[in-house]
Order: structure tokens, then sequence, then C-alpha cells
């Protein structure tokens, strides 16, 4: 009988072992559960940069750049060229600071970063009805377009404008000129007077 007894008590403890082990499992997992969960809560949520809006001075009429604008451009004058045509590459070189200050405006007015806005002001100057058109679109819901992202056709375009039709408009224009100056003509009127332009040709 005691051998009997002395046989079961190790089955009897292995028994009892079982669901403690289980109930420590359980614990564990719980534990590292909540600590999981805790931890996601303590974590702060990602922030959006603020981007560095321009503001309007009413005294000069102008819009100032945020002192944290770094003014940097996406692209230079010959990649509004490429994307968008010879009207803001011209734009750019001649008029540098009207075009500065309507990139400006439309930051402040449509609180967009300064390449989004760059974009859009020569889509602009590119054509003001489909541009227009474009924008109440998206007011209804319809997608943005990004117009920083530079078309291969358009691109193509481009180089067909300025390597042969405006050095043919130059030659055009020369040619006129050239002509004027050798054959002026009658003299269509006096305000040419005393510039030395067909003068021969006005009515004393």
């Amino acid at each position: 009988d005691l051998r009997k007894n002395t046989t079961a008590l190790p089955n009897q403890t292995t028994t009892n072992r079982q669901p403690t082990m289980k109930t420590t499992s359980l614990l564990v997992l719980a534990f590292a559960t909540t600590t999981s969960a805790f931890g996601s809560f303590g974590k702060p949520k990602a922030t959006t940069p603020k981007l560095p809006m321009p503001t309007f001075d009413d005294a000069t009429q102008r819009y100032v750049k945020s002192p944290n604008d770094d003014g940097v451009m996406p692209y230079d004058a010959i990649g509004s060229a490429l994307r968008h045509g010879p009207v803001p590459f011209i734009t750019r070189l001649t008029n540098a600071d009207e075009y500065e200050q309507g990139v400006l405006k439309y930051m402040g007015t449509a609180k967009v970063s300064r390449a989004e806005a760059v974009g859009n002001m020569d889509a602009k100057l590119n054509n003001p009805l489909d541009w227009s058109y474009q924008k109440m679109e998206e007011k209804n819901g319809k997608p943005k377009i990004d117009y920083t992202v530079l078309d291969p056709k358009q691109a193509a375009l481009t180089s067909v404008w300025a390597l042969a039709i405006t050095p043919l408009a130059i030659s055009v224009v020369s040619s006129t000129v050239s002509q004027f100056n050798n054959e002026p003509g009658p003299c269509v009127s006096k305000a040419f007077e005393g510039l030395g332009i067909c003068s021969s040709y006005i009515p004393h």
C-alpha cells in the first residue's frame, strides 16, 4: 500500500502544476497586452508641419515672404517652359517681382506650399480659362492636378517652340525692321518727326 501511495504522489503533483502554469501564462499575456496598449496611447501623435505662410503689408500693398520660407523654387524658368510653355518662362525672366507676388498671394489664399503655388501660377499664366475651370471642378470634389509634374508631351512641344518657332519669329521681325529702315514708305504720323524716321515724307 505504501508503494502504491508513493507512486501516485508524483502524478498528483504534475496534475496540480498544469493549472498553475496556465494561470501564469495568461497573466503574462494579459500584462504584455496591457503594456502594449498603454504604450501606444502614450506615444505623441504625428503632427503635420506648419507651412510658412506669407503676410500682406497694408502699407506697401505687397505680400511679404515668411522668415521660414527659404524662397527656393521647385524648378527654374526653363522648368516653367518645359511644363507650361513660353508664357510663364517669359514672365519669370522679364517680371520676376510680379511673378513672386503672384506665388506668395496664391500661397496665402490657398494655404499651400511654395512648390504647389509655383505650379498653379505657371498653369494659370499658360491657360487661364482651363486653370479656372479646373479649380471650379476641384471645389466640386474633383482631384487636384499636380502642376509641378513634367509632362513629356508638353516638354516636347516646348522644345519645338524653342528650337524652331522662336528663331523663325526673330528672323521675321528682324527682316521687317530692316525693310522698314531701308524703304520706310510714306510716313503715317507726325509722331516720328524729330526721330529721323521717314522725315522726308512728312509734309511741311
